[in-house]
């Protein structure tokens, strides 16, 4: 293989593509797997690392204060956001690699027609643009409510001093 390219950057790429298939496609398969991976973290790792570190503050006083929370819904935020700028950059690796930008047709409910005629595309439908990142985190939001779902349901969680052991308060 002759990894002298020539011309210009869209010729170098369609050269790289056809000398290098399996090796894009290992690449895709782990930009999607990173994404997976992060999009679930978005929803599951991060709140449980900081309500872990929050209870690691907490665990000495037996008065609550208000640092420990404020540092946890700071950090969730933060963090979020951080993980989201990774996924958003995975996602732009993943269009540069792929090549691709698969879009959808919209059509916006205030520019439907009443009369029957929407079978025919006009020049006022937009079609926007729908990235492997929103597949990837609408798949992992389903999955996270699943989980909480079936979390919900086996647990089945009862608050505390309602219907528990312990004397009846009248």
């Amino acid at each position: 293989m002759d990894m002298n390219f020539q011309g210009d950057a869209p010729t170098r790429r369609r050269q790289a593509s056809t000398e290098f298939p399996q090796k894009r496609l290992l690449a895709r398969v782990g930009i999607i797997a990173l994404m997976a991976v992060g999009s679930i973290s978005l929803w599951v790792a991060n709140p449980i690392l900081w309500l872990w570190l929050t209870s690691r503050l907490e665990s000495g006083s037996l008065t609550p204060s208000m640092g420990p929370y404020t540092l946890l819904l700071v950090g969730i935020v933060l963090t979020s956001v951080a993980i989201g700028k990774g996924l958003s950059m995975l996602n732009r690796l993943y269009g540069r690699i792929s090549g691709s930008a698969p879009t959808v047709r919209v059509i916006l409910p205030w520019r439907r027609s009443l009369r029957g005629g929407r079978s025919q595309q006009r020049d006022s439908d937009a079609t926007l643009p729908v990235s492997l990142l929103d597949v990837v985190m609408v798949i992992s939001v389903a999955v996270a409510l699943a989980a909480f779902g079936s979390w919900y349901v086996v647990t089945n969680p009862v608050p505390p001093n309602i219907g528990g052991p312990g004397p009846a308060k009248h």
